[in-house]
């Protein structure tokens, strides 16, 4: 993640997001976690990958979105941990893809002597919760007992998007979605696993890997060689 963030000085030298990195790492167990994250899924791409993740990034630093600054940098970023999957199921020739279009997926790999997509999306927090945060007041905590309405219809825009962007490479692949919940506790996370789950098992695509949040290992996986799907913290 060092390199990453000199490289976004030298880009942006007027930009003041990172000025005080060491500081928040310093000071947060959390963050330090989730940059350990970051550097260990960095760590699993080859030379070509990277710098072309990086390039990405960079190129989307300043998509920002109210309440998220960056969002659009650290939903890039999520590509490593797509790759990392990858390489853990086996798959050979991973490699992050050019950003060269809207239909293009974000990475290919090899099943045998198969080439295969993976396309990556990113699920947020709504923008209720933004609200919320920026209103300061008390509110019921029973909006979190289900997931919203909001978040079932992006996961479902998410998985025909990127199914539709597999396609236009190839007739199979991988969707692999980084979701975070507006219960960034994960109090009702068992609720959540079964609506998604069912969720799954409804949508044409045939294979979706779903990581939790950056920590703590939670997935749910809709894998197409064994017909079904799987949830558990690694």
């Amino acid at each position: 993640m060092a390199a990453l963030i000199q490289l976004i000085k030298a880009t942006y030298p007027r930009d003041e997001f990172f000025d005080s990195v060491g500081e928040t790492l310093r000071l947060s167990k959390q963050a330090r976690a989730s940059y350990r994250a970051y550097d260990k899924a960095f760590d699993c791409l080859d030379q070509e990958s990277w710098e072309r993740l990086s390039k990405k990034a960079v190129a989307h630093f300043l998509d920002h979105r109210r309440g998220q600054l960056k969002q659009g940098f650290f939903n890039q970023l999520n590509e490593a941990f797509a790759y990392q999957f990858l390489l853990r199921q086996g798959y050979t020739h991973v490699r992050v893809l050019p950003e060269d279009g809207k239909t293009t997926p974000d990475l290919s790999y090899r099943h045998g002597n198969a080439v295969r997509y993976c396309e990556v999306k990113s699920i947020g927090i709504s923008e209720e919760q933004i609200d919320r945060w920026e209103a300061e007041e008390g509110f019921d905590g029973s909006i979190y007992d289900n997931l919203s309405a909001g978040f079932l219809r992006k996961l479902d825009a998410d998985l025909r998007s990127a199914y539709k962007q597999i396609a236009s490479k190839g007739p199979d692949g991988i969707v692999f979605i980084v979701a975070s919940f507006d219960d960034f506790t994960l109090s009702h996370y068992e609720r959540y696993r079964v609506q998604i789950e069912r969720h799954l098992s409804q949508t044409e695509v045939p294979e979706v890997y779903v990581k939790v949040g950056l920590l703590g290992g939670r997935k749910i996986h809709k894998s197409a060689q064994n017909h079904g799907l799987s949830s558990k913290a690694d």
